[in-house]
């Protein structure tokens, strides 16, 4: 006779057990990730609310990043059994997004081309970087006109000396800390100047000058605005594009403004600065194209930025390699339209 204990309906075998803490797991598992989904949509929404909260505006340049993830949901949603709210709910939100993304590779309305190509670069080089030879061969590499430094450090003037027999004209505004400023150019700079943004409250300088193309001509701003890290700095930022774009609009002159502008596209105060400067985007029919940070290619997102006024036809638009820097410079060839 055996006396061997059986399983009752107290005493469950190791094997049930174990498939329950599974399945405990398993429904915890499923509740987090809808809760992240959720968490997700409420985020995107929240980053229409820019004007309003600082938090809002940070997630708003991320509208590329969260349409991927809602998509992703939106399908999740529909496993292992369909929820159908949840899942219309991401896709709206996921095309909504997208969408508004998807606009850069619809072709601008432009200009006639005009006779006289004009390659110009954007390049933040970052003011801590040490790989100064890397840096000036990505300008060798694409052997722009017009070439705008931002992040132009103390450390970087000599550097720039490298470039002096091919770009000798030159507006350069050094400083120790990381928003000094120049432009290097092949052609003549008509004008040269240096205007504070927000002069008051520190020390930011934009540069412009004005270059002849086919004749005319085009007037060059460059602008490395505040990084907006907290509230006081957003508001500073803002009040750099009010400064700019009333700049700009002084002067009945075709424009070119480049710079690193520490926003995306996406931001509502970057929509602003387009029309209250008369300028567009030079990414329409280019594509997405974000250049920072480099370090970061499923994060990285558009802030530097080429922006042209209604005279300007845009060529074609691409990134370089970032030369040791944690931004990657925007090459952009335009004309002016020879439309009088």
């Amino acid at each position: 006779m055996s006396f061997a204990s059986e399983p009752t309906s107290h005493q469950e075998s190791e094997p049930v057990r174990s498939l329950r803490k599974r399945s405990k797991i398993a429904h915890v598992l499923s509740w987090t990730i809808r809760i992240g989904m959720w968490a997700i949509f409420a985020a995107f929404l929240f980053s229409f609310f820019g004007r309003w909260f600082f938090v809002a505006e940070l997630l708003s340049n991320f509208r590329f990043q969260f349409g991927v993830l809602l998509l992703v949901a939106a399908f999740w949603s529909l496993v292992p059994k369909a929820n159908w709210f949840s899942s219309i709910c991401f896709l709206v939100a996921s095309v909504w997004a997208l969408g508004e993304v998807c606009q850069c590779w619809m072709p601008a309305v432009q200009p006639n081309a005009g006779p006289d190509r004009l390659r110009v670069m954007s390049f933040n080089v970052l003011a801590t970087n040490e790989r100064f030879e890397d840096a000036i061969l990505e300008i060798r590499k694409h052997d722009p006109d017009v070439v705008a430094v931002l992040e132009y450090a103390n450390r970087w003037h000599d550097a720039f000396d490298a470039i002096n027999e091919s770009h000798p004209f030159q507006i350069r505004e050094p400083r120790w800390h990381g928003y000094g400023i120049a432009i290097f150019s092949k052609r003549p700079i008509e004008n040269p100047q240096t205007v504070q943004l927000t002069e008051k409250v520190m020390d930011n300088p934009s540069v412009n000058g004005t270059i002849k193309i086919g004749g005319r001509k085009l007037r060059i701003v460059a602008m490395h605005v505040m990084s907006p890290v907290n509230r006081m700095r957003l508001d500073l930022r803002n009040r750099q594009f009010a400064e700019i774009a009333k700049t700009i609009q002084s002067q009945d002159v075709p424009t070119i403004l480049l710079g690193d502008l520490n926003c995306a596209p996406s931001s509502i105060f970057f929509q602003e600065l387009l029309d209250e400067a008369g300028v567009r985007d030079s990414r329409l029919g280019f594509g997405f194209q974000a250049s920072w940070p480099t370090w970061a290619t499923v994060l990285s997102i558009p802030i530097d930025h080429v922006l042209v006024s209604n005279e300007v036809h845009v060529h074609d638009r691409f990134l370089g390699d970032g030369g040791g820097s944690d931004h990657r410079p925007v090459i952009v060839d335009v004309s002016l339209s020879d439309a009088k």
